[in-house]
């Protein structure tokens, strides 16, 4: 049987753990051969460790160790040891590290935890290849060649936020069953002819309340949803959107990162006053913290402490734009005021359109004490 080499592309760093000296026989092998691994190995196997091995004293001490260190481990071993070893660590599909199992003679390799957002599945299909061993894939998606949700996410770069009801719709995937999709900015679009029993619903499918705006109230239009032959109260979908769903609909939640926070503030404002006022527009417009891509304020504001912390509370990049720069947008709020102080009419609406690609407005400028807010979209459909 001819043996196909995949790209030596899985995750790392990589960690390689044996217990016999003829597993160890492999784990040095692996190290040798696998960029970014490294190899643990039972202290007594004094040979291993002279090549560079890492020596441990006990396997039940060693998985914890390892469990937030590595995201590939390949362990050569029986499967139900690995299963007893990693079952008190495990959290969730989107957390846990890939976890390969390798027989001790190197004829199968076994994909067993996190297959699709980890790259176990990855993993195995290299390390099968460089052992000339067999890669053994068991998730549903790969052996009925159908999509699965966490690797459309991963290659579309949406975030995982809520995935109760993947295993439901993963089945209806896989049995052909119906189930629906609100994407009304086609980001599966790739996948669209592969989701063949899927019920693609967009703005339509609401009865939407604006201000001028798009401060938008996700609220079912009965007729539409009717229309569509599904209920996303009791048959399960995918919501792909920066806004948030109706606390009513089962759905696996994806989202793109398609939003920009312009933010203006005074000297000295601190972190929380910002980081809630971000919280509060986006709460008070339904939309996702989860879906916003960058900050985005004026280069005065580049030092400023508390702004620079709301970027880390929020777990997202900022950028500084130059006062020239934001001087050339156009914005529907300017202000003189801000003119006189620092020489451009506007911070935080045109800091938010200039960092959006192809942006507009979906939340004007927003005010507090000493903060002011606004909210570009860029990507699809902006």
């Amino acid at each position: 049987m001819a043996i196909e080499t995949p790209a030596l592309d899985m995750p790392q760093p990589i960690a390689v753990v044996s217990i016999t000296r003829q597993a160890t026989g492999l784990a040095l092998r692996l190290k040798e051969t696998l960029p970014g691994s490294t190899a643990y190995v039972p202290a007594r196997h004094g040979f291993a460790v002279a090549m560079g091995a890492r020596p441990y004293d006990r396997l039940r001490d060693l998985f914890p160790e390892l469990w937030g260190q590595y995201r590939v481990l390949v362990c050569i071993m029986a499967a139900g040891i690995v299963v007893r070893a990693t079952a008190p660590l495990l959290r969730s599909k989107t957390l846990d590290p890939a976890v390969v199992v390798v027989d001790e003679r190197g004829q199968y390799v076994i994909s067993l935890l996190s297959g699709h957002v980890g790259g176990a599945n990855r993993a195995a299909r290299v390390v099968a290849s460089l052992l000339g061993a067999q890669a053994v894939i068991t998730t549903g998606s790969d052996v009925c060649q159908k999509p699965a949700l966490d690797s459309m996410a991963l290659a579309l770069g949406l975030d995982m936020e809520d995935m109760t009801w993947a295993a439901r719709v993963t089945t209806a995937i896989l049995d052909d069953e119906p189930f629906w999709i609100y994407d009304p900015d086609g980001h599966l679009a790739p996948y669209r002819a592969a989701l063949k029993t899927a019920e693609w619903v967009g703005e339509s499918a609401f009865v939407a309340e604006r201000d001028g705006f798009d401060a938008w109230t996700p609220t079912p239009s009965r007729a539409a949803w009717n229309s569509c032959g599904v209920d996303p109260r009791s048959v399960p979908g995918v919501w792909v959107s920066e806004r948030e769903k109706p606390e009513s609909f089962r759905a696996v939640v994806l989202r793109p990162r398609t939003l920009v926070v312009g933010v203006g503030c005074n000297r000295n404002t601190p972190t929380q006053e910002i980081v809630e006022a971000v919280r509060d527009v986006f709460q008070r417009h339904h939309l996702a913290t989860k879906a916003v891509r960058t900050l985005a304020s004026v280069d005065l504001k580049e030092r400023e402490p508390g702004l620079l912390e709301a970027a880390r509370v929020l777990e997202r990049p900022i950028v500084f734009l130059s006062r020239q720069t934001l001087q050339t947008q156009p914005v529907p709020n300017p202000s003189s005021v801000v003119h006189r102080h620092i020489g451009v009419f506007s911070v935080c609406e045109a800091a938010a359109l200039k960092a959006a690609r192809t942006g507009r407005l979906i939340v004007p400028k927003q005010r507090t004490c000493n903060v002011t807010l606004a909210v570009a979209k860029d990507g699809c459909g902006s």
